[in-house]
């Protein structure tokens, strides 16, 4: 679910702003004459000018996302869903038992440097891909594609990756694609060395074995970043066979290592998919014609999108063929027939349009819809998705144009980079703020159900009710199956304490998804605001072990205190400590009840005073509730003198923030303390 009513904490800061406009101006200084050095000096800088006029471009157009905001699921995938973040893995444990574990790991890496502040994870992004313009450049270099930099530059500026650079949660992306370069780029060192290399350069086995362990190591890494990179080594086969007619036995007994890393973490991606990124949620089903049909369908989309990225947008609108007619295996067999013509003219200029459209389709076979992935939950298509195989169609359309005569070919690039900076500028513009990205995506398809939802939750935490509920109603009207619709309305109506609708809403989402653990745990709040909290009690057991979540466990040990389950409230706040030690509440919670229990059992003075000193050092002894918990719990350990001052120190800070209520029950603790005795709780009267 959409972490609704979390306030937006990114801000605009005007003294970033005049840097950003001076940095601008300074850039485009710098283009101009990076252009004439890079294209009329022949010194030993070029490509260090090359890599930093790349850097300095994409800086440039995506300068309107500085410091930026959190989009659409960011703080989610950072925090909520994070395990690193929530404690359920550490950075050694959690290596193949999550999907994108080297991206969690540097989201996480990220969380603790920049915590809320967005600017931070936006440039880490904005390096990231500059790092893979200038590896893509370095790669067509390599490979002896002419316009090498032209086709790193429009890669740089292409407005199909904003989507990709501009959403924090998109890290995948922007970190996979270096590791998926540099392997290739080490496999054809390695290629160039040991498999066919020249016959005046000498052999060097060390070189060699270096190079294979550089492209081995960095596939590693792109896969543990993202999993659509197991096409490599297929792409890997495609580039021999463009460069020397076909293929040998030494191209697939040398590419065989890779392949069985595919296939690895393939399959696992697979599973991870099916039994935990979808776990609760359900697909539409669809036969594997219609998939096959779809998959046509979806590869002109990406295609197009590449050639002419005109009127993007977050939430597409939504297509299905028809297998009444055959025309609806149009798309797929004309794609067949692209392919079957480029490989009947292989011998000539064919060749490089085969490879281009090969390595394009095989890059983006993941993402043709025949595997079920979460991402089909709310889309078809998405621009995120071809960040990768956009590189295919790049390098073919900057080759293209470096065969044009030079003063077109001059001119043509010109004005092909500065139309798309302008474009990636605008673009990088809505994706500035959710509420921008949003209204964009609405202007451009109604009928976008999660958009509806989102700009729901942003008019939400505005406190704009009225409006934030027409949107739910209409994401809800548009997919009547969004279920995320369906449970914001639920928290919405629950905040204007209309609980018996707000327990209708969660109910229905838990109908048909009784596997979610958020709603079980909505659900449950929901009860306890109506008084049914033995009734609540399942659902937050439920939502604990479906998703173990410290919030969820605090809430069930306040409400086991409440029906007068202690030793299982004084377990939960345990474990939930374990976890993060630092909380002050549960800290203060914990004290108290094992001060204060009425259950001689589950009293611990010595732990109570443990618990009860920390909560109070983090609150720098000013919070009176937490002092008074002190009080307790020097009473409950025999420290009488100690619980009277604590309990005096109290009874002033309640008096000085006028806590009338609160001093007047310390009041009573004091003239208990003073007479030594402790205070405990009466017993819980317990529902028959």
């Amino acid at each position: 679910m959409v972490p609704a009513l979390t306030p937006d904490k990114a801000g605009t800061h005007s003294l970033f702003s005049r840097v950003s406009v001076a940095t601008g101006i300074f850039i485009e200084w710098l283009w101009t004459a990076g252009c004439h050095a890079l294209y009329v000096s022949r010194s030993r800088l070029r490509p260090l000018a090359g890599a930093v006029i790349l850097g300095a471009l994409v800086l440039l157009v995506y300068r309107p996302l500085l410091p930026g905001s959190f989009l659409m699921d960011d703080e989610r995938l950072i925090k909520l869903d994070n395990p690193l973040v929530q404690g359920q893995f550490t950075p050694r444990s959690i290596w193949f038992q999550t999907d994108f574990p080297l991206s969690n790991v540097l989201l996480w890496l990220q969380y603790r440097a920049w915590g809320d502040h967005p600017a931070g994870y936006h440039a880490v992004n904005l390096a990231l891909h500059a790092l893979s313009a200038i590896l893509l450049w370095r790669l067509l270099v390599r490979l002896k594609i002419p316009g090498a930099w032209l086709g790193a530059l429009i890669f740089a500026v292409h407005p199909v990756c904003v989507n990709s650079v501009a959403r924090i949660a998109e890290v995948k992306n922007t970190l996979s694609l270096p590791f998926f370069l540099l392997s290739f780029l080490g496999y054809l060192h390695y290629e160039a060395l040991a498999l066919y290399p020249p016959a005046e350069a000498p052999f060097s086995r060390g070189r060699a074995a270096g190079w294979y362990a550089v492209a081995l190591l960095a596939f590693v890494l792109a896969l543990f970043s993202k999993t659509t990179t197991v096409m490599l080594p297929v792409a890997l086969l495609l580039c021999a066979a463009w460069q020397r007619g076909g293929l040998t036995r030494r191209d697939w007994l040398h590419t065989g290592p890779f392949f069985l890393l595919a296939l690895a973490f393939g399959l696992l991606s697979v599973w991870f998919q099916k039994h935990g990124a979808l776990a609760g949620q359900g697909l539409p089903p669809s036969s594997f014609a219609e998939r096959l049909a779809g998959a046509g369908y979806n590869f002109w989309f990406y295609l197009g999108k590449a050639l002419l990225p005109l009127q993007l947008s977050i939430v597409y609108v939504r297509w299905k063929p028809g297998l009444n007619s055959i025309w609806a295996f149009a798309p797929l067999v004309l794609a067949v027939l692209a392919g079957v013509v480029c490989w009947r003219y292989r011998r000539g200029r064919g060749r490089h349009a085969w490879f281009a459209l090969g390595c394009f389709g095989v890059a983006l076979f993941p993402a043709l819809g025949f595997f079920d992935a979460q991402y089909l939950t709310k889309f078809q298509v998405s621009d995120h998705l071809q960040y990768l195989p956009l590189i295919a169609p790049v390098a073919l359309a900057a080759a293209l144009v470096a065969t044009l005569p030079a003063y077109f070919r001059w001119t043509f690039s010109v004005a092909l980079v500065v139309i798309l900076s302008g474009f990636t500028f605008e673009r990088s513009g809505v994706f500035s703020t959710p509420e921008k990205l949003m209204r964009d995506t609405l202007a451009k398809n109604p009928a976008a159900s999660c958009a509806h939802n989102d700009l729901g939750v942003i008019l939400a935490q505005r406190a704009d009710y009225s409006r934030a509920a027409e949107h739910f109603a209409a994401s809800v009207h548009a997919d009547p199956d969004n279920l995320e619709a369906r449970a914001n309305l639920g928290q919405l109506l629950a905040m204007q304490r209309r609980f018996n609708e707000a327990r209708d809403q969660f109910l229905s989402v838990l109908q048909r998804q009784p596997m979610n653990p958020e709603a079980h745990a909505n659900f449950a709040n929901v009860l306890v605001q109506l008084g049914r909290e033995r009734e609540a009690l399942p659902h937050l057991r439920v939502a604990l072990r479906l998703k173990p979540k410290v919030e969820t466990r605090l809430n069930l040990a306040a409400l086991l205190y409440r029906t007068g389950d202690y030793r299982q409230s004084a377990e939960q706040y345990q474990q939930a400590l374990a976890i993060q030690p630092d909380l002050p509440e549960p800290l203060n919670n914990l004290a108290w009840l094992l001060a204060t229990c009425p259950d001689d059992s589950v009293r611990d003075g010595t732990n109570a005073v443990r618990c009860a000193e920390h909560a109070c050092r983090l609150t720098n002894f000013r919070h009176s509730a937490s002092v008074g918990t002190l009080a307790a719990a020097y009473a409950e350990a025999g420290r009488f003198a100690e619980a009277v001052a604590a309990a005096e120190t109290s009874l002033r800070l309640a008096e000085a923030t006028g806590e009338r209520e609160f001093a007047s029950v310390n009041r009573q603790l004091l003239g208990l303390y003073r007479s030594g005795k402790p205070f405990h709780e009466p017993p819980a009267l317990r529902e028959p």
